[in-house]
């Protein structure tokens, strides 16, 4: 079965434990969270990704690359998986060094690396794959490793793979439903994600997605706040446009795992201001997307964040990287929750009958909203 496009993203954000639907509950204190912690601070000095591509828009002071509308994130993603499973070693490691050096993004702004380790880190069945399926697919990546030792790519995406097989032990609901066997398997392949990372970490070659690997480790291990937020200085410091960096953050500072109420939205806001531009308000959109549209409940915080920010950072989405149809839906249900009929009415226009399940979980959910966007 291919890759899969936009279900494989959706599998990504949803399901994995680092968006999933569970409180912080059985993490566990690591004596080697210090030592990661050093490591990570050291790992991007004197070594920083080059953008070579030739058209890019000033945004903040910063050149961030347009988005590229030839080719999609399922057919990016659905390649990449046929590269591994032809143990193309080759194609692999050009496309990542590709992807990190022209810093290329999709429509709707998803960097292309983000896809290319999404790819990866799991069987090309997802959610539906056996214990089997996940062996001989930690296999291949295996091989990969052993055939090209100094592929920094190939370790962060074995270390991808086990924070995937994690989350596949521990299951998508609350901490007291998980099993005594599920928390064992869970804190034991975090552990191999942080050793394949920390194996990475000693090749000369750097990446950027290192950083958003060990992001998740740090959510998994339950790293104090001034650990994760150090973690995060790091990683912008080396490269501050992955906007994924931030998203994964404000979701660490969430009351669900390691926050209080209100400290996501005070960090999009404190980030967006650092930022500045086009790209900090982007960036605004992005987090208050991820914290309003949680896959897990109904409640919606869209009234701790500034709705008219969060259309002004639509707007620079839609200028520097276009719309694609899972950031046109994320919009329509903020503007559904912020009562701006409007603004919903022109989003429900664009998005047609293709709704995301992801964001709306139902369709009656989205029809309901649509409906009311349209007066009736």
């Amino acid at each position: 079965m291919p890759f899969g496009g936009r279900g494989g993203l959706g599998f990504a954000l949803c399901t994995l434990f680092l968006l999933s639907s569970c409180t912080r509950g059985n993490a566990v204190a690591h004596q080697n969270t210090g030592s990661l912690v050093e490591m990570a601070g050291l790992y991007g000095q004197g070594s920083h990704p080059t953008a070579v591509e030739p058209a890019k828009a000033v945004v903040g002071g910063q050149a961030s690359p347009a988005s590229d509308d030839r080719e999609t994130e399922g057919q990016y993603g659905n390649q990449i998986a046929a590269y591994l499973i032809e143990k193309n070693y080759d194609a692999l490691d050009q496309a990542a060094r590709e992807a990190r050096t022209k810093k290329a993004r999709f429509k709707g702004g998803v960097w292309k690396l983000y896809i290319f380790y999404d790819a990866l880190g799991k069987p090309t069945l997802g959610t539906e794959a056996t214990d089997e399926d996940w062996t001989y697919h930690i296999g291949r990546v295996k091989d990969w490793e052993a055939a090209r030792p100094e592929s920094v790519s190939a370790r962060i995406a074995l270390a991808q793979t086990y924070l995937i097989y994690a989350s596949q032990a521990r299951g998508g609901g609350y901490a007291n439903t998980v099993s005594d066997t599920g928390w064992k398997l869970y804190h034991e392949r975090v552990e191999l994600a942080a050793s394949s990372l920390t194996q990475a970490a000693k090749l000369k070659e750097k990446c950027p997605y290192w950083y958003e690997a060990m992001q998740n480790v740090a959510l998994a291990q339950g790293w104090d706040k001034s650990q994760a937020r150090k973690l995060l200085d790091g990683a912008t410091a080396f490269e501050p446009i992955f906007y994924h960096y931030y998203r994964e953050y404000a979701n660490y500072l969430l009351p669900k795992w390691y926050g209080q109420p209100g400290e996501s939205e005070a960090f999009a806001e404190e980030i967006s201001n650092k930022i500045d531009g086009k790209e900090g308000k982007f960036v605004y959109f992005e987090i208050a997307s991820l914290v309003t549209c949680q896959c897990d409940s109904d409640a919606s915080n869209i009234e701790n964040f500034s709705w008219p920010k969060i259309k002004e950072g639509y707007a620079a989405l839609g200028e520097l990287y276009g719309y694609s149809n899972l950031k046109l839906n994320r919009f329509a249900h903020m503007a559904f929750e912020a009562n701006d009929k409007q603004a919903a009415q022109q989003a429900f226009a664009m998005i047609g009958n293709d709704w995301d399940h992801v964001v709306w979980r139902s369709s009656r959910k989205f029809e309901d909203a649509r409906n009311w966007a349209a007066g009736q």
